[in-house]
């Protein structure tokens, strides 16, 4: 049996651990938006805010609205209420708040995500619980978000919730009646009535592939994270059309046992998304929110081998893999146990592959040729 420690000694130890308690519980909110840098262009400055109401909590991903933002929001920004109970980080998107750079629509944009992800692991890792386990959260334009980061970065997000979320950006473009959303994705006449360079260049009709390397229809075969999906029935800014297009895309691709989907009946109208929401419904939304996060806390783990889908770009722990263009798709097969990564595409010629020797390795580069 092992020898008890004096008393005096086991007294000092209780004071220590009962003043780290009480410090803890004493430590005022966290609320500072903060530059941080970008792992593929140290020219770019980008920006998140990072805050955590609690002396701790899990990180949750909080994504912002197509015309919104952090420091600037607007009604396109659907608000979290149950952001309160973690360590929230909300990217600014490229060219938001004072973040620098090109918006370029679920493109090179998303890494930034991950970015402000590991930026928050290495600055708040006092506040933060299981830094492995990241959740991911975003409405209308940041639900499209969400569904773009579960593709391109499969491996990274132990939960997802997306509400009101565009899936494909051909058809929004096609539904966007007003325009008000075309002068991003194509400008007028090529060129944004602001001075803006277009979001993606031309229509789906000139620019087809583009479309659909930002979409998350295109990449949700590689689905591996549990992801709640709420979206109005008579949502008209984002039609419910995207959801259950996603969603059925999911089960037909062997991965609808991830998702749930929620299909609010009356809600939304030609302005809010969650227009004419009843209490009772907000009430389960959130109630339901709230209970798929704390069912699912751990990360998903990469198959041994298999076939992901590549949209401009793809990032797993184990390897990566970055097209020509990020207005490009193609696929990898691969097999981690032999080595193997064969990357296919119809229009890209030759990819970047990184691959990590061991978990916690160094990561090896190589150029390959992409095949037909």
């Amino acid at each position: 049996m092992p020898s008890k420690s004096p008393l005096p000694l086991r007294l000092f130890l209780t004071c220590v651990v009962l003043g780290a308690v009480v410090f803890a519980a004493d430590r005022p909110p966290l609320r500072e938006y903060l530059e941080y840098p970008s792992s593929v262009d140290p020219s770019l400055r980008l920006f998140a805010r990072f805050e955590c109401a609690a002396s701790t909590g899990v990180m949750l991903v909080s994504m912002h609205g197509w015309h919104g933002g952090v420091k600037r929001p607007t009604n396109d920004t659907v608000a979290d209420p149950l952001a309160k109970h973690y360590f929230v980080i909300s990217p600014e998107m490229r060219g938001r708040g004072d973040a620098t750079g090109q918006p370029d629509c679920n493109g090179w944009e998303l890494q930034d995500v991950v970015d402000a992800v590991e930026f928050a692991r290495r600055r708040y890792r006092d506040r933060i619980v299981s830094p492995e386990v990241v959740f991911l959260s975003g409405g209308s334009g940041g639900g499209g978000n969400v569904f773009a980061l579960l593709g391109k970065f499969p491996d990274t997000f132990a939960a997802a919730r997306a509400y009101y979320g565009i899936s494909d950006f051909a058809l929004w473009h096609t539904f966007d009646q007003k325009g008000e959303f075309r002068d991003e994705l194509e400008g007028v006449d090529g060129k944004d009535p602001r001075g803006r360079r277009p979001w993606i260049g031309g229509s789906p009709a000139t620019n087809p592939e583009a479309y659909r390397s930002r979409g998350g229809l295109t990449t949700v075969g590689n689905l591996l994270t549990p992801t709640l999906v709420f979206h109005g029935a008579d949502d008209v800014r984002v039609p419910a059309l995207h959801s259950r297009l996603w969603v059925g895309a999911a089960h037909g691709a062997g991965r609808g046992g991830f998702v749930t989907y929620h299909e609010q009946v009356g809600v939304g109208d030609n302005r809010l998304h969650n227009a004419n929401e009843t209490k009772d419904q907000l009430a389960f939304r959130n109630r339901t929110g709230e209970q798929f996060l704390r069912a699912h806390r751990t990360p998903p783990a990469l198959p041994e081998r298999g076939m992901l889908v590549v949209a401009g770009y793809l990032k797993t722990a184990r390897f990566e893999v970055v097209l020509d263009s990020i207005d490009r798709v193609g696929r990898v097969d691969y097999d981690l146990t032999a080595g193997r990564f064969d990357v296919r595409s119809a229009t890209a010629r030759h990819a970047t592959l990184w691959v990590r020797n061991g978990p916690t390795g160094e990561w090896r580069q190589s150029e390959i040729e992409c095949q037909p």
